[in-house]
């Protein structure tokens, strides 16, 4: 036999003894793989079951599942309101948009004519607001806070409705350093009368510089309104335009970092802007009100404000009034500046 076949013969034998136990490796290797998957498997499920039973009694879960649950309009469902001009309005419901799930049976006026929500334990979780501007003149804040109030809105800027010019509130700083001092959760809006993207942008850049040295726990808002003047710039601001101006506006405050929000009464949020995509924004709605009466906006709003001819000790003139179905110190005054 040359060496050839001397140096094969070996490795002959050796692959075919390979060739004779391959088999019975793999079979191995399936049956040991089954039952480790097995194992892990009713590993699992135990935990899964031990989880779900914990959770299924624990309130705190069902509460937190219950708040991010949507509910959301028929295709046939139809909205009936009230209108100045034209009295009992129909109009159909938008699929897309959030409803309003607040039990209005919870929602109770006390004796200052303040709002208030209760949860099924009579437990109050909503939070009282006001809102303020220039014109409220001096305020003391110490006096502001004794007397019920847990957050304020300050009006940090406007825009011209005539020439278009930016400019602070006059008395914006005074408000957020008294109102911070006196412990109040703090949050701002800007009077918006932007016409393009462009301006909408430069509005919010605007806000956060002159919000940047405080420490804001409550949204930053978008606050487009029609003036009621002829000569206002905005007389002609489409729909289209207004929507991509409070997108702009928005999404330019979320990213400086702050919690965006948009106001609107009735009228314009159903009619001007598009809430099937401004519902990812949140919603500080207007509706004045006399006496027990429940907001008539159907979709999700977490501000309301109800009032404008509110009394608080500190402040001698009327003041708008809130209310807050969101506690976004609780929830995002983490991460908000400081």
């Amino acid at each position: 036999m040359s060496d050839l076949d001397n140096n094969n013969h070996p490795e002959q034998v050796k692959t075919a003894k390979n060739r004779i136990s391959a088999p019975h490796v793999f079979a191995a290797a399936v049956i040991l793989l089954i039952i480790t998957l097995f194992i892990i498997v009713f590993v699992l499920n135990a935990k899964i079951s031990s989880l779900s039973s914990r959770l299924s009694e624990s309130e705190d879960y069902i509460a937190a599942v219950n708040s991010h649950v949507y509910e959301y309009a028929a295709p046939d469902d139809m909205l009936l309101f009230d209108d100045a001009t034209y009295g009992e309005v129909w109009l159909p419901a938008m699929e897309e948009v959030p409803l309003n799930t607040l039990d209005h049976s919870r929602l109770e006026l006390d004796e200052n004519n303040r709002y208030a929500y209760y949860d099924e334990n009579g437990e109050c979780i909503s939070r009282t607001g006001i809102d303020v501007s220039y014109h409220q003149g001096d305020i003391d804040w110490e006096k502001v806070a004794a007397d019920g109030i847990d957050f304020v809105m300050v009006r940090i800027g406007y825009r011209g409705y005539e020439s278009g010019i930016m400019r602070a509130d006059e008395r914006a700083d005074e408000y957020i350093s008294g109102a911070l001092e006196a412990g109040l959760d703090v949050g701002a809006y800007f009077y918006s009368q932007a016409v393009t993207e462009a301006e909408a942008a430069e509005e919010a850049v605007f806000t956060a510089e002159l919000l940047k040295d405080y420490k804001i726990t409550y949204p930053v808002v978008f606050d487009w309104e029609l003036p009621g003047d002829e000569s206002a710039r905005t007389n002609d601001v489409s729909a289209e335009t207004l929507n991509k101006c409070a997108a702009v506006f928005c999404s330019e405050i979320s990213k400086l970092g702050y919690t965006p929000m948009i106001y609107s009464g009735l009228k314009m949020a159903l009619c001007k802007y598009d809430m099937r995509s401004m519902c990812v924004f949140d919603f500080w709605y207007v509706e004045y009100k006399d006496g027990h009466n429940p907001p008539l906006y159907p979709y999700e709003l977490n501000m309301w404000q109800y009032a404008s001819d509110g009394r608080v000790n500190g402040i001698d003139s009327d003041v708008d009034m809130n209310i807050c179905f969101t506690d976004y110190n609780k929830l995002y005054g983490a991460t908000h500046h400081e």
